[in-house]
C-alpha cells in the first residue's frame, strides 16, 4: 500500500487511467451505435463514471462546472447520450477560459472612470 493511502488502490488503477485518443473514439461511436438503435439515451451516473474512469465526486465537480449537462428525471440524473459523447470528444473545450482570454485580450478601458478623471 503506498504511503498516505487508506486503502489499497492496486487494483482500481487500471480505471482511473485517462482515456487514450483510441478509446475515446472507442466510446463515442459506441455510446452514437447505441442512440442509432435505441438500445440507450440516457445514462446514470454510475454509467458515466466508468465510461470516463472518473470518481464519483470528479463526475459531480464536472456537472456542477457546467461542462457537462445532465438531465433531472423525478429525483435521478440522467446523462443524454449527445452530451456525454461531446463531453469526450471535448474533453478540454473549456468555454469559461476561452472567454477569459478573449476579455483579456480585448479589455477597454472604462470611458466614465476617464471622464472622472478629466
Amino acid at each position: 500500500m503506498a504511503k498516505g493511502e487508506l486503502f489499497d488502490i492496486s487494483d482500481i488503477q487500471q480505471c482511473r487511467q485517462p482515456l487514450s485518443l483510441q478509446d475515446q473514439d472507442t466510446v463515442v461511436r459506441e455510446i452514437i451505435r447505441n442512440a442509432r438503435m435505441g438500445i440507450k439515451y440516457f445514462y446514470n451516473l454510475r454509467e458515466a463514471c466508468g465510461i470516463l474512469h472518473y470518481s464519483y465526486d470528479e463526475l459531480m465537480t464536472i456537472l456542477n462546472t457546467y461542462r457537462l449537462d445532465a438531465v433531472l428525471f423525478r429525483s435521478v440524473y440522467r446523462i443524454p447520450w449527445w452530451c456525454l459523447a461531446e463531453y469526450i470528444i471535448d474533453i478540454d473545450d473549456d468555454l469559461e477560459k476561452a472567454l477569459n482570454e478573449y476579455l483579456q485580450k480585448n479589455t477597454r478601458r472604462n470611458p466614465s472612470k476617464q471622464r472622472i478623471a478629466g
